[in-house]
């Protein structure tokens, strides 16, 4: 006993004595969360590589491209035609706030969610091999990132194609300002602007960081619904239910404004927050943000919940 306890003394007064000089020990649950973030980023990066290198990207590629040449470009030969300069962020900010092209650039990337996760031979023994929580956080992540891609692919494209002739200024331009009173009457084509509810309470920077903040949470959401069902055996549905979200805000955005807030591609809408001049029932802007990551948490939950028990097979 004697000898037990001196070896453990001089155990500690080791100890102590490299605690002195400033060497610190490494800690169990230190290298188990770096194991964590690099399982979770070798999902990652194998998600992205296959993502970037499927056949579907060029889908995106065309539907980014129908709306920068169907909304971006006419809403500058507008303002040509009016004699009047745009700002340069305002053809990015005018289409995800227009529900036409809103709605396309939601349905390309469910196009993308029916490819994710690709669950092959390959596939299962990862999963298998660096554990089913480090697979579902490394597959939230990788559709989290699309999201980003796909929102800045169109944002760098809309102020690629009007560059030329747009200024640099967190200053809304009057082409915007004065569009209902001055210039809508004069142009055919008359259906590309800025809702007033956006100019009117926010800065065109401001609009540009509350756009792809709102949307990026969105389509994670969209991504995160979507694992929830793959989990569940029962992907369809979940693709459909985003689907069915979506078309949830056009049916009631008329007749019942309340409802549709309970869908988060209400949330992702900026023009739609703050006091609605025609007296539409609105919310805060950080209500809907406390709303996504909420929802977000949520199915994250529930997604864990079912995961335990999931075989992949």
């Amino acid at each position: 006993m004697i000898e037990k306890n001196r070896g453990e003394n001089v155990i500690l007064e080791i100890v102590e004595a490299l605690k002195s000089k400033g060497f610190e020990f490494p800690r169990a649950h230190k290298f188990f969360r770096r194991c964590i973030l690099k399982k979770t980023v070798l999902v990652l990066r194998a998600g992205l590589q296959e993502t970037f290198l499927d056949k579907k990207i060029i889908v995106l590629l065309l539907i980014i491209g129908f709306i920068i040449d169907n909304g971006v470009r006419r809403m500058v030969d507008n303002a040509l035609q009016a004699g009047q300069p745009l700002g340069i962020f305002e053809g990015f900010i005018m289409c995800v706030n227009h529900w036409y092209y809103l709605i396309i650039f939601l349905v390309g990337f469910i196009f993308v969610l029916a490819g994710v996760p690709r669950l092959d031979s390959e596939q299962i023994f990862l999963i298998y091999r660096i554990g089913k929580k480090s697979w579902f956080f490394g597959e939230i992540l990788q559709v989290s990132f699309c999201a980003v891609i796909y929102i800045l692919l169109l944002f760098i494209s809309s102020i690629a194609s009007c560059a030329k002739y747009c200024y640099i200024g967190n200053v809304w331009s009057n082409f915007m300002v004065y569009y209902k009173s001055e210039y809508e009457a004069l142009l055919s084509d008359n259906n590309r602007f800025i809702d007033q509810q956006v100019f009117k309470y926010y800065s065109p920077y401001q609009s540009v960081l509350h756009c792809i903040f709102l949307l990026a949470l969105c389509l994670a959401l969209m991504g995160t619904v979507n694992l929830y069902f793959v989990i569940i055996n029962k992907k369809l549905v979940g693709i459909l239910l985003n689907i069915i979200f979506i078309l949830f805000v056009l049916i009631f955005s008329n007749y019942r404004a309340g409802v549709m807030w309970l869908s988060p591609f209400c949330h992702a809408v900026l023009a739609l927050h703050n006091i609605y001049v025609y007296k539409e029932l609105s919310v805060p802007l950080y209500y809907s943000y406390l709303y996504l990551i909420i929802l977000e948490g949520i199915v994250i939950f529930f997604s864990l919940k079912q995961l335990k028990n999931k075989m992949f097979y």
